[in-house]
């Protein structure tokens, strides 16, 4: 029997998904963090949602192809794109960002700066163990 037969028990399900669970519970982390102090800008919330899953998935023993790492660092980026647009059409990205502390500061530029960013690290990261492993 090989290892693509094998029954897959919820245990291995959840293993599986831990990346993407993270990722999520990063997102909510962020929105009620996020809401309950709107001048505090959270810079690295974006990176650590857009990278999670795919950099977890891809240092786990999950079987990550390029195909699944590209997949799963463009679903991390709208994660972090679709939270940073939902903070910010409820006026609650109102904090500095790192360049600069004027009141028009681009903090929504910022954000998605650093979604990228969070997508190509933890793309960099699953390719990289996929080599070497």
């Amino acid at each position: 029997m090989s290892k693509a037969e094998w029954p897959v028990t919820p245990l291995a399900e959840i293993r599986q998904l831990g990346g993407l669970l993270i990722a999520l519970g990063l997102a909510v982390l962020w929105a009620f963090l996020a809401a309950r102090s709107p001048g505090v800008t959270y810079h690295f919330a974006p990176v650590l949602i857009a990278s999670a899953w795919v950099a977890i998935d891809g240092l786990s023993e999950a079987g990550s192809t390029p195909r699944r790492a590209v997949n799963q660092a463009l679903i991390g980026l709208g994660l972090a794109i679709i939270t940073t647009l939902i903070l910010w059409t409820k006026g609650d990205l109102e904090g500095p960002v790192l360049w600069d502390h004027s009141e028009s500061a681009p903090v929504l530029f910022e954000n998605l700066l650093f979604a990228v960013l969070g997508a190509l690290i933890g793309l960099t990261i699953a390719i990289r163990h996929a080599a070497n492993g």
